[in-house]
């Protein structure tokens, strides 16, 4: 099931979104959006804001040995 609603381009390119789309999708002025082309259809999807991220990796286990970084050894300068 998919929403469906016409829009009109203006001669500048300009297209509205639709309040309820936006509001659906918490896109807000100032909010960005990314566009894609699959074949024919254009997708526009938008930047999720750094708080939708909080939290994902709580259940995450670090292994110390992760975060080890190889030494490069000392080079004699002359």
């Amino acid at each position: 099931m998919s929403d469906t609603i016409e829009a009109i381009v203006s001669s500048k390119g300009q297209v509205t979104l639709p309040a309820a789309m936006r509001a659906k999708l918490g896109i807000q002025p100032g909010s960005h959006i990314h566009f894609e082309l699959r074949g024919n259809e254009l997708v526009i999807k938008p930047e999720l804001p750094m708080s939708a991220y909080y939290g994902m990796l709580k259940n995450y286990k670090l292994d110390p040995a992760d975060l080890e970084i190889e030494k490069e050894p000392d080079r004699a300068f002359e």
